[in-house]
């Protein structure tokens, strides 16, 4: 009787226990899949401003922060800056936290990037604030109008999702192929060469945001560019700002990070 009373009390803990972690999986699936939606989404509506908008003219809305130093000094050699900023503008005008719109040519890394009241709330909520597992790209929330250094967060998502593909730039190979960064405003857009790809801990001085000149943001650059992964050559003579991808690894206090200057593209 004893056994029976035992036996009972064991099946009903096993059973608890796989109804609370059936039920955690059940709504992780379905905050993935409203993840996937959304940016589904995002990316149709960019298909739809970039056929649209041939011989349209920028209509430009409010923003939190969208237009960078210098910004409106750089003429783009990109055909499609007028549909990448004006679906920004649009997007901006249903997400007010919207920053700018990164890329990476070629690949699926297409998406928005926030910028919050911390760096908390959109690594699992969507650019609409609805919870995901999938969260937003965002900025680290200390970022200004005037920042040298910006640094995108974003979950290290499988299949590629999010920073997810940021893994295959362990490969020189990749690198190679896809060795810039696109970064749009509402009125311009940057092509931003990489110049390191390295892990890193997650105090390390690569989070560093505050330089005290513009020497001292080259010798930044110069420094993590003598610690990536493989040597990268980068022309420092226009360079304006730094942008660092940042993505978790696996192991908790490190982190793998790609970092690009930010300059005006040339006519």
């Amino acid at each position: 009787m004893r056994k029976s009373k035992i036996f009972q009390f064991l099946y009903g803990v096993i059973l608890a226990i796989f109804i609370i972690f059936g039920t955690m999986l059940m709504i992780r699936s379905v905050e993935l899949h409203r993840g996937n939606s959304f940016y589904e989404q995002a990316a149709e509506a960019e298909k739809q401003v970039s056929a649209a908008s041939v011989n349209s003219t920028l209509s430009i809305a409010p923003a939190v922060w969208t237009t960078m130093p210098e910004a409106r000094e750089c003429e783009s050699v990109l055909p499609k800056i007028n549909e990448l900023s004006l679906h920004l503008s649009q997007f901006v005008g249903k997400y007010p936290e919207t920053a700018i719109w990164l890329k990476i040519p070629d690949t699926s890394l297409d998406y928005p990037v926030m910028l919050g009241k911390d760096n908390q709330f959109y690594l699992n909520h969507l650019p609409d604030g609805r919870k995901s597992a999938l969260g937003s790209l965002f900025l680290d929330y200390r970022t200004k109008e005037d920042s040298v250094h910006l640094i995108v967060y974003g979950h290290n998502g499988l299949g590629g999702k999010m920073f997810g593909l940021l893994k295959q730039y362990n490969s020189r190979d990749y690198f190679m192929e896809h060795n810039t960064l696109t970064v749009a405003t509402e009125d311009s857009v940057y092509v931003c060469p990489i110049f390191s790809v390295r892990r890193v801990e997650a105090d390390s001085d690569a989070y560093r945001l505050e330089f005290e000149d513009h020497d001292s943001l080259i010798r930044y650059i110069n420094q993590a560019a003598s610690e990536s992964m493989y040597q990268i050559d980068v022309d420092l003579e226009e360079v304006t700002k730094v942008l660092t991808l940042s993505t978790c690894t696996g192991w908790p206090n490190q982190r793998f990070i790609v970092q690009a200057v930010m300059v005006c593209p040339n006519m």
